[in-house]
């Protein structure tokens, strides 16, 4: 297994630069991005909440609430979520491979500490902070040696009892296996699948990995269940309309979520949401 200093090369700051330009400008999928920072957020902060990382009382930091987000991406495509973290109480810095994305996300989102890095490795000592948040960062590598290497540096820079919440895409679902398969020229060439996706691993792979880097998995769920494809498609058409039918819209994709609650949950979700905590 490759170490921190081996990892794969794969397209970095000038590639996530060149697609992070085109959606600055372009803004595509508003509607959609609205959508997935409104679910992201929802998990974020239930698991800040089950996992006491968060202040007791918003706005009153404290020095145990330094948390990492590893990737900026959210921030330029949309609003994101760092805005929300920071509105919390917390103490954030966020890394991203692009330096635009970095500058870009730190000029909206006013106290976030934001750094140029990879996350395979990264630019912090061990134990620096007490929670990550890595939302489908570790999907786009080219290899899943890269994904052991990134788990094995977050784990370097949680201190003991640090918490870890991570998603990543959902092997089980047979549309993303599909998709990252046969059908990803294809929907690259449409722009179906406007950037690149990498390996990703099925739920028990991933709870395997998450272990075997040195941390204790406290839960797993999948999530985003309503027809990713469709509804970014609609998601075009309906923010045309007023705003009573977005809220509609909005309120309808996120009644998908109750397919969690089924059997065929991991046939449904598109991502793997990991919990876990430093022994």
């Amino acid at each position: 297994m490759a170490d921190s200093t081996q990892a794969t090369a794969i397209p970095c700051d000038h590639y996530w630069s060149a697609v992070a330009s085109a959606w600055i400008d372009r803004r595509p999928f508003r509607l959609w991005r609205e959508f997935t920072d409104l679910q992201q957020w929802s998990l974020v902060a239930s698991w800040l909440e089950r996992s006491a990382v968060a202040p007791s009382r918003p706005n009153q930091a404290s020095p145990a609430t330094r948390l990492l987000k590893t990737d900026l991406f959210d921030e330029v495509a949309g609003r994101g979520i760092v805005h929300w973290l920071l509105e919390s109480g917390l103490q954030v810095t966020g890394i991203d491979v692009s330096k635009l994305i970095v500058d870009t996300a730190a000029s909206r989102n006013h106290g976030i500490v934001a750094v140029a890095a990879d996350v395979r490795l990264l630019p912090f000592a061990d134990g620096s902070f007490d929670a990550i948040y890595s939302g489908s960062t570790l999907d786009h590598f080219e290899s899943e040696d890269d994904i052991h290497v990134a788990l094995r540096e977050l784990r370097r820079v949680l201190r003991p009892g640090g918490h870890l919440l991570m998603t990543m895409d959902n092997a089980a679902n047979p549309i993303i296996r599909l998709r990252n398969g046969p059908l990803l020229g294809a929907l690259r060439r449409t722009r179906v699948v406007p950037y690149q996706v990498g390996v990703t691993l099925p739920p028990a792979s991933l709870e395997t990995a998450v272990t075997r880097s040195g941390f204790r998995v406290t839960g797993m769920a999948s999530v985003m269940h309503c027809p990713r494809v469709l509804a970014v498609a609609c998601s075009r058409l309906v923010g045309l309309m007023p705003r009573a039918c977005q809220r509609a819209f909005l309120r309808g994709l996120g009644a998908c979520e109750a397919l969690e609650r089924l059997p065929t949950r991991w046939l449904t979700g598109h991502y793997i949401a990991v919990e876990a905590v430093v022994p």
